[in-house]
């Protein structure tokens, strides 16, 4: 069709679960053309797809239309230049997914709250300095499981985000964070955290002893923070953890390997990958598997750059 472009094909002469968009223009609107076939799509499949569409403002259609309102269960506005999400966000309240990753927000509203159905929030790429510190801003959030905020400019979490205790999955790698708060150990049903390649101020990331209450926590990847201890109370409260990366980070190798928890961190590395570790390392077909420390060096110095 002339005068648009989409960003999924056509099949079939129809539109595929809804998440096609034409693109707007260059400065940044809302394309119009095929309108009400595209709002049409978005209703039938609660599937609102807006990536790469050159977006400064998410449509306001969204937001006035309650019929639309009650529907939306998916919203991706990647790869935009949106740079405030509306308080009115928070008339999605059946809104399941929302990824707003690569734009250039600062902030989050206090409206995001009402969302009380988000699983998943990503919005990895933006400029964000500082998350809200009120309590009521996370306590709605009850099933919200999956949070990444990687590529950000983070220097802290706030102590609020303990309030999160349906979070499995935490992401916030590539930030200047100085470490996580003690509230993190509310997040009883973490399973994975990256905090990978946070090059914060202070020089150091402090993993506080308070995570080891995170009984579930499989896999903590702290590679490049600048992590020079790990408390004993993770590595005997975290009975399931057998991904611990230290990789690039100032820990000292004996200390570490005295660490009450550490030799019982090792057996769950074994038995999970079967494997017999020859000289220190874990031996895992071509590639390899280590058990996450940099054993060439006595301290391991961490990377001057973000990958």
């Amino acid at each position: 069709t002339s005068g648009a472009r989409f960003t999924c094909a056509r099949v079939s002469g129809h539109l595929p679960m809804g998440c096609c968009v034409s693109k707007g223009g260059a400065d940044g609107t809302y394309a119009v053309s095929n309108k009400s076939r595209r709002e049409l799509a978005w209703r039938r499949t609660g599937i609102v797809g807006l990536r790469d569409a050159h977006l400064k403002d998410i449509p306001s259609v969204l937001f006035s239309d309650a019929g639309l309102c009650n529907v939306v269960k998916t919203l991706d506005v990647s790869n935009n230049r949106v740079t405030v999400l509306p308080e009115a966000i928070g008339v999605l309240t059946n809104m399941k997914t929302l990824t707003l990753s690569r734009n250039a927000l600062r902030g989050l509203p206090f409206g995001l709250s009402r969302c009380v159905h988000l699983k998943t929030l990503v919005l990895d790429g933006n400029f964000l300095e500082k998350l809200p510190a009120d309590v009521n801003f996370y306590a709605p959030l009850a099933k919200l499981t999956t949070l990444s905020l990687r590529r950000n400019s983070l220097a802290d979490l706030p102590d609020a985000i303990g309030r999160l205790t349906a979070l499995t999955h935490l992401n916030i790698s590539g930030n200047n964070l100085k470490g996580l708060p003690s509230t993190i150990g509310q997040c009883v049903k973490l399973e994975t955290i990256d905090a990978s390649e946070n090059q914060s101020s202070t020089g150091e990331f402090t993993v506080p002893k308070q995570l080891g209450g995170c009984a579930a926590l499989a896999s903590l990847v702290l590679d490049g923070s600048a992590v020079q201890t790990i408390p004993s109370a993770i590595l005997t409260g975290c009975t399931r953890l057998v991904t611990l990366s230290l990789h690039a980070c100032p820990v000292v190798l004996r200390e570490l390997e005295e660490t009450p928890g550490w030799f019982e961190y090792e057996q769950r590395v074994k038995g999970k990958h079967g494997k017999k570790i020859t000289g220190n390392v874990l031996i895992d077909g071509a590639r390899g598997l280590d058990d996450g420390v940099d054993r060439r060096e006595a301290r391991i110095v961490p990377h001057s750059g973000r990958v």
